[in-house]
């Protein structure tokens, strides 16, 4: 018997899900197995030609490190990527990878064409894990790496209230007038935010930045800087973990 089968188990509990019209993964902590209390649903977004399995192991490390009554959830992005030599990755909206490679890419001034898509159909998703799980808009925390982090923050825009937090992993300042519009009506939500200086992809003055527009937006946070690329290094692991034992 797995531990997806047993409720006693102290393992967390790990299945393929639909929500909202997309293919996930939720994990569920040992400490909201059923017939417990869950207090809080973390969603996850992957980045550019990943998938929905990227980012599911970080839940089990960070829940034996800071446990809790959570979900988690780790949607499959809905746009196919060719990664080349038969391979296909997921993605939130179109990228051309060579351009990725070659310069990194820059959204400061406009919204990405398909953000918006990804992010009604990430909207449907998060709604109704809400509402299965019976918790309110400030018990979801909406995060994700590189391109899953600009999903993330775009959604946090658009939700019915303020989420509890906001995780961004290896992200990047998108449309900055928007940002600098629309933020202030999330004034005092917590975020975490990390960035390799050495990033390629996404450069870390473009996460500087971003920090700048949310702080000056009145959001309460700070950018984590590491001596490494494009990544999730485990000091910002356990950063991170800190951040959701307090959040």
């Amino acid at each position: 018997m797995n531990s997806s089968q047993n409720p006693n188990s102290s393992q967390p509990q790990v299945r393929r899900r639909q929500a909202g019209g997309l293919q996930a993964i939720e994990v569920r902590s040992p400490l909201a197995v059923p017939n417990q209390q869950v207090d809080q649903l973390i969603v996850l977004f992957h980045g550019y030609g990943a998938d929905m399995t990227d980012l599911a192991s970080l839940s089990m490390e960070i829940e034996a490190e800071a446990p809790g009554r959570r979900v988690w959830l780790f949607p499959n992005g809905h746009h196919e990527v060719d990664l080349g030599g038969h391979f296909t990755g997921r993605a939130w909206f179109p990228l051309r990878l060579a351009e990725l490679e070659a310069q990194g890419v820059d959204f400061t001034q406009a919204t990405p064409p398909g953000l918006e898509r990804a992010r009604d159909l990430a909207l449907k998703a998060v709604d109704q894990m809400r509402e299965e799980l019976g918790l309110q808009w400030s018990q979801v925390v909406l995060g994700g790496f590189s391109q899953g982090s600009m999903l993330a923050l775009e959604l946090a825009l658009v939700t019915p209230e303020p989420p509890r937090a906001l995780v961004i992993l290896s992200g990047s300042l998108v449309d900055e007038p928007r940002l600098r519009r629309e933020l202030p009506r999330r004034k005092a939500l917590r975020f975490f935010q990390s960035h390799g200086l050495r990033d390629g992809i996404l450069n870390y003055e473009l996460a500087e930045g971003l920090e700048r527009v949310l702080r000056d937006s009145g959001l309460d946070g700070q950018l984590l800087a590491f001596r490494g690329a494009h990544e999730i290094p485990r000091d910002v692991l356990a950063a991170l973990a800190q951040f959701l034992k307090r959040t």
